[in-house]
């Protein structure tokens, strides 16, 4: 199966991304309503970097996004790049498509954020499954309220992400 990866640049790839999520809002948690959605997504759209896969038919097919810092910290501390959302279509979830979002991203983050020293994924603590799946390649993890729901955050050097990630380099 042909995908790529892009981030958001332009006003389309923000549309598309967003009707993604929006149409795709249960997959990160069955209570989120369509205005928690629409705030988080301009919260992305303004002070974020969004991040996506396409399909070889360009439809998108999975959409992340991060921050230059933490939210905490008014986006002060630029040694962190926190990944706070990822959601991939059913279809198409998998480790592959895992594998290939991610190392883009840390890739991107890399050139884009010289400075950034950590990686932060953010998880529902009730999601198990993606608890599971980010304490096999991070360091250490703390419990944080997330706009609506508990979340846990699990924190991974870049360089050591990147090392875990060239493993599967030929994804």
């Amino acid at each position: 199966m042909t995908m790529h990866c892009k981030r958001c640049t332009t006003d389309e790839d923000f549309a598309k991304v967003c009707l993604f999520v929006l149409d795709n809002k249960h997959e990160l948690h069955r209570s989120f309503y369509t205005m928690d959605m629409v705030e988080v997504l301009y919260t992305y759209v303004t002070q974020a970097h969004m991040v996506f896969v396409e399909d070889a038919d360009n439809r998108v097919i999975g959409a992340s996004a991060y921050y230059h810092g933490t939210p905490e910290r008014d986006f002060q501390d630029k040694d962190i790049a926190f990944l706070d959302m990822a959601i991939a279509d059913k279809a198409y979830r998998g480790t592959r498509l895992f594998l290939v979002g991610l190392q883009y991203m840390v890739n991107q983050i890399a050139q884009e954020h010289t400075e950034v020293q950590e990686i932060r994924l953010a998880a529902l603590a009730d999601n198990a499954y993606l608890c599971r799946l980010y304490s096999k390649f991070t360091e250490t993890s703390y419990s944080r309220a997330g706009t609506e729901l508990e979340q846990l955050v699990f924190c991974v050097k870049i360089n050591k992400l990147k090392a875990i990630l060239r493993k599967y380099g030929r994804v």
